[in-house]
């Protein structure tokens, strides 16, 4: 079910959802390293690189919005896609707040360092499990595919048993 928001056959959100996943887990080191050092430094990294973070997920789903509401799925890969939405809907807003929490250095000056940090592992923890929801829907669900595109991957991929032991099996057999 081919992206409605894609250059060529290549959908946008996964493109651009990188940015967004690679800013929060810098703000992750960056405050684990504020955390062991106590430099401010890595608070104001993980302050900015949070805030990066925010606006590149708000742009990374505008396109996931665009494929939520303008790709066919079946049943199952709209409730994942809808968990997924939830998830990461709720990590933004959470990171929001975290950026908040810390503006003008309140968080290390003000005592609530432990809370905005504990608020961030929370928060990283479930885009975790949002960005393997993600995988689920392409690889599974084959929400963002293009079917057919590439006619011998389409063989082999109907001749793939869906059992991956039955798969290695096969292979080692082809070894031996």
């Amino acid at each position: 079910m081919k992206s409605k928001a894609a250059i060529g056959n290549h959908p946008l959100h996964p493109a651009f959802v990188v940015i967004p996943i690679g800013s929060f887990f810098g703000a992750l080191v960056g405050d684990v390293a504020y955390q062991v050092t106590a430099s401010m430094f890595w608070y104001q990294f993980a302050y900015y690189t949070m805030l990066i973070g925010v606006i590149s997920a708000l742009w990374a789903a505008i396109f996931g919005f665009v494929d939520y509401f303008g790709v066919r799925m079946s049943e199952a890969g709209k409730r994942v896609a809808t968990t997924h939405m939830a998830i990461n809907l709720a990590g933004v807003v959470l990171y929001a707040i975290n950026l908040w929490l810390r503006y003008g250095n309140a968080a290390a000056l003000g005592g609530m360092w432990r809370v905005a940090f504990g608020l961030e592992v929370v928060t990283f923890a479930a885009l975790c499990v949002s960005g393997w929801l993600g995988g689920q829907l392409s690889y599974e669900h084959k929400v963002g595919v293009v079917e057919n595109a590439d006619p011998d991957a389409t063989r082999i991929g109907a001749e793939e048993p869906a059992d991956p032991r039955e798969a290695f099996n096969r292979t080692r057999g082809m070894q031996g």
